[in-house]
């Protein structure tokens, strides 16, 4: 019985595609009414979904929507759950305009190969609503059903506007990790790979994102016409400025911003652009300086304040780099001796005519920007830049100006407030004042926080840290340490560390910390036995430090951990390492003689 069964659905095939050649064959022939009749025949030898679906194919091609339908309606009526056959139908009935009934039949091929037909009549039919506002409508498609209706309508079409979608949805909920995973990793235009360098970024894939980038760079080179608002080359090499600077590659990240230095009179601007270009020479400023390449820090700031002239970090730096380039430093007997000769090294040579900018006019352009702006930080600037410079001022009268400074901040603006205490705590701190500085921040922590008296001082505080300006925790950390309070002075540190950039991936440490407080952090883990933490933490600071003379005092550190664990080779090449990339560093130079030994 089996072989005769098997025998006959042969057969039966055999005659079902005889039969569609033949009406094919009319129908090419304009023979549509003879292809019609025998059609109709040919519904009773209908046995598996893909016959019918032939013949709903015939009558759709000679315009017979009717019995084009009623053949699909039969065939799921015997087979309701046909993937193919419901298929068919929603895109028959799309091809109609009947939305809402697509839309229902539609139901069953969510999540399968056929999904982006649901996804298109569900889409359809949202257009279809009237919406009060533009931003009403934005709130509509934002909403959690529409994921997997763009979701579907990607994998359908591969339309690379859809997956950017799925993506905005998981951003917009804080999930980067996951924007970033739905990144297809080949980039259909300009600003596809602009878009999704974007994501990368987010989501923590940094190198990721600066290939992605790297493509949007390529694009935009070779295809110009693409370019639209959204990407441009200043973007696109600040976008890989920070990525670099996040994996702590400080060289790479300044070879990014000289793309854009070097070609600055070429540059077409695009909207946005002037607000990154000011950020781009600044941050270039600060390695050149670090650096120790003065010259250049020099003619980058000068730039910066000609061109943005009410840019404050430029006019901050700038007022800095016055105030520093205008010291004279302490000479030996030695070199007094050649000066009083009239004899110069080429060392000489190069300090006397190290690049200077006048003080004078550094001090211009902070008053001229206050009037204008009003900005806060200018006005800390200044303070300092007079407690620095003024030679009348003694240490007493600083501390009288200073305290009156603050009694007058109680009904000033709050930002200015914060950074005045913050200043203060810093100034007291230095000059040795440690217990007036204790108690400003003491008096700041109870206004600010609302302290209970009933309650442990610190540990509301190390409750609250998120509440705290990060300059203030810092010193709060300090304190903390000075008071033994050691998990609460971890506490704040972690969180200025890890935790204050708002990414909360393992390890990775906050744009927005000091590497006085990953260098501090590290020296409570190495002190309270978590040496590997210290020296992950260590490595991690040193990474994202571009002052040598910094950096070598960080490797000193580490060089100190590895002496502890008797492990003399690694801590000698440590030590040696930190001599080399800042040879003054004297305890560096001591640690490594003595290993040496």
């Amino acid at each position: 019985m089996f072989c005769f069964s098997a025998c006959s659905v042969r057969a039966e095939q055999k005659s079902l595609t005889s039969q569609f050649d033949t009406i094919d064959a009319l129908i090419s022939q304009s023979q549509i009414n003879d292809a019609i009749k025998l059609l109709k025949k040919t519904e009773k030898k209908a046995y598996d979904s893909w016959s019918y679906i032939g013949i709903y194919k015939r009558y759709n091609s000679v315009g017979e929507s009717e019995l084009a339908e009623k053949i699909l309606k039969k065939a799921l009526k015997k087979n309701g759950n046909n993937l193919e056959l419901n298929a068919v139908y929603v895109n028959f009935l799309l091809h109609n305009d009947r939305v809402e009934l697509a839309e229902k039949t539609g139901q069953k091929l969510k999540g399968t190969r056929y999904g982006s037909l649901y996804s298109e009549a569900a889409l359809k039919i949202a257009l279809k609503t009237d919406f009060a506002s533009p931003e009403a409508k934005q709130e509509f498609f934002r909403q959690e059903d529409f994921y997997n209706v763009y979701y579907e309508a990607y994998t359908g079409t591969r339309n690379p506007v859809w997956i950017r979608n799925c993506a905005v949805f998981q951003l917009a909920n804080g999930l980067f990790a996951n924007a970033a995973a739905l990144c297809p990793g080949v980039y259909a235009d300009l600003d596809d790979a602009y878009f999704w360098s974007l994501v990368l970024y987010d989501g923590s894939h940094f190198y990721d994102a600066v290939n992605a980038s790297n493509v949007a760079v390529a694009y935009f080179k070779d295809y110009p016409e693409q370019a639209s608002n959204k990407a441009s080359l200043v973007k696109l090499y600040a976008l890989q400025s920070d990525a670099y600077m996040a994996v702590s590659d400080m060289e790479s990240a300044e070879a990014a911003r000289q793309q854009i230095i070097i070609n600055i009179d070429n540059l077409k601007e695009k909207k946005g652009d002037n607000e990154l270009l000011p950020l781009i020479f600044v941050n270039s400023a600060i390695y050149a300086n670090n650096q120790e390449n003065k010259d250049s820090c020099a003619d980058l700031l000068f730039y910066s304040v000609n061109r943005w002239p009410d840019f404050v970090p430029a006019l901050i730096l700038y007022a800095d780099f016055a105030y520093e380039s205008n010291l004279q430093r302490e000479e030996d007997s030695e070199i007094l001796a050649l000066r009083r000769s009239g004899i110069k090294t080429l060392e000489m040579e190069r300090y006397d005519s190290r690049r200077k900018i006048p003080l004078s006019d550094a001090m211009y352009r902070l008053d001229a920007c206050l009037n204008r702006t009003k900005d806060p930080y200018l006005y800390v600037e200044k303070l300092d830049l007079r407690y620095k410079t003024d030679k009348s001022l003694s240490e007493q009268d600083k501390r009288t100006d200073l305290w009156k400074l603050l009694e007058d901040t109680y009904s000033e603006d709050e930002k200015y407030k914060t950074l005045l205490i913050q200043y203060a705590i810093s100034y007291l701190l230095k000059t040795k004042q440690d217990e007036d500085a204790y108690n400003l921040y003491c008096k700041y922590i109870n206004e600010h926080l609302k302290i209970n008296p009933k309650e442990d001082f610190w540990d509301q505080i190390a409750s609250k840290v998120q509440q705290i300006d990060l300059g203030i925790t810092e010193a709060g950390a300090y304190f903390a340490l000075k008071a033994n309070r050691i998990n609460e002075a971890i506490r704040m540190y972690e969180y200025i560390v890890f935790e204050s950039g708002g990414i909360l991936e393992d390890g990775e440490i906050s744009m927005y910390s000091t590497t006085s407080a990953c260098m501090n952090l590290a020296d409570i883990y190495f002190s309270y036995g978590t040496r590997n933490k210290a020296l992950n933490l260590y490595g991690k600071a040193a990474g994202r430090e571009s002052r040598n003379r910094i950096r070598s005092d960080i490797y000193y550190r580490i060089a100190n951990v590895y002496v502890s664990d008797g492990d003399i080779k690694n801590a000698l090449r440590s030590a040696d390492y930190a001599v080399s990339i800042f040879p003054e560093n004297e305890r560096a130079v001591l640690l490594r003689n003595k290993l040496q030994k």
